[in-house]
């Protein structure tokens, strides 16, 4: 019968103790309603909703948040619909999924 010696068992132990935990991730969703803005300004503004509740969400796991590189367009993604009021303006309506890094 194969053993483990106790000193390679202690070595696994301190090594799984001492590495890193890995990031969680926490998607989250956002949805602006009809408003009256550019395509881009709604899309911008659904992924930084998302974004800020994915943050919210890690925070409250007892995380923190990693900082957003790039800008809001690259880390979420964006649906958008359109439709006109009564005198003929334009509204979007959008909807985004994002997620934040959580250490």
């Amino acid at each position: 019968m194969n053993t483990i010696p106790p000193s390679a068992l202690a070595i696994v132990m301190v090594v799984l103790l001492v590495a890193p935990a890995g990031a969680a991730q926490y998607p989250a969703r956002s949805d602006t309603d009809w408003v009256y803005a550019s395509k881009r300004e709604c899309c911008d503004g659904a992924i930084a909703l998302a974004q800020q509740y994915s943050a919210d969400a890690c925070r409250v796991s007892g995380g923190r948040p990693s900082p957003m590189r790039g800008g809001v367009q690259r880390r979420g993604f964006c649906t958008w619909q359109s439709t006109r009021d009564t005198n003929g303006a334009v509204l979007f309506r959008c909807q985004a999924e994002a997620t934040v890094p959580c250490r």
